[in-house]
Formats: C-alpha cells, sequence, structure tokens
C-alpha cells in the first residue's frame, strides 16, 4: 500500500539523486549522456531555488515504512505556447519522474505524473511537456501525452 504526498524541501537532495538514477537509465537504454556528480549538484541547487520560489514541486509515493519509492516534478515556467505565440503563458514541465526498480509496475509514475499535472493546471499551464525514455513513452501515452512534432538529425 502506498500514500501520495508533496515532498519537502529536506526531501529534495533524495529526489536529485532520483534525478542522477532516472538519468543513468535513460543512458543506458537510450544513448544519452550520463551527468557527472557536477551536473547532479546544480540540479540539487536548481530543485531547492525553484522550490522556494513556489515554481517546482514533487509528488512522492511512500510505501507503508515511508519511504520514497516513487517521485514526478512539476516545473512552471513562462515560455511562448509555440514559434509563432506574440505572448509568454505559464507552461508545465514534468520533470523527474522515477520509480525504484521493486516498486515499478504498479501504476505510481502514472499517478504521480497525473497529480503534478492537477497542480500545473491550478497554476494556470494549458499544456505539459516531458522528456521520455523509450521504456516511459507507453506510461505517458496511456495518461493522455501525445509524440510531438520535433524532429533530429545526429550531426
Amino acid at each position: 500500500m502506498y500514500i501520495t504526498r508533496w515532498a519537502t524541501k529536506n526531501e529534495l537532495p533524495l529526489l536529485a539523486e532520483y534525478w542522477f538514477k532516472m538519468a543513468c537509465e535513460m543512458g543506458e537504454k537510450d544513448g544519452i549522456p550520463i551527468p557527472n556528480i557536477e551536473r547532479v549538484n546544480e540540479v540539487r541547487n536548481l530543485f531547492l531555488k525553484e522550490s522556494e520560489e513556489n515554481n517546482l514541486r514533487f509528488r512522492v509515493a511512500v510505501d507503508e515504512k515511508g519511504n520514497i519509492v516513487a517521485c514526478a516534478g512539476g516545473l512552471i515556467r513562462m515560455e511562448y505556447a509555440t514559434p509563432l505565440s506574440e505572448e509568454q503563458t505559464p507552461f508545465g514541465w514534468i520533470i523527474g519522474v522515477y520509480t525504484i526498480n521493486n516498486h515499478r509496475k504498479k501504476g505510481l509514475a502514472s499517478q504521480l505524473v497525473e497529480e503534478v499535472c492537477s497542480w500545473l493546471k491550478e497554476r494556470g499551464a494549458r499544456r505539459a511537456r516531458l522528456w521520455a525514455s523509450s521504456q516511459g513513452r507507453r506510461i505517458y501515452e496511456r495518461i493522455g501525452f501525445s509524440p510531438m512534432l520535433d524532429m533530429e538529425k545526429v550531426l
């Protein structure tokens, strides 16, 4: 049995570690460069700064022993909705979605992402975006995310 709740400021360093684990797994599966410890420290500081400015919140799933076993963050930004938009509007980013291995396939990521999307919507965002690993795409498509039109060419 799990409960979900908002993470506390004191838990943000642990969530930065989970971000690192997520990035390492994406690197292994999708060839994305693995961040070094300096980048992990930058992310930890970013989490703290954006949280203090109320632009970032994390939902966490906690097991029966009180351990955080999954997380998903929401970051609100002012951005142009499209390249031709005339003004910036609140825009949501889903970040740092991670579930510890032995707690996967229980719907935790989906539930946390949906809860974060509700928070982003309350903050005025009309859309949310995320970068998904090849493994995570199915999860996000099931809860309503769709592939974007971006294209890439390796140079």
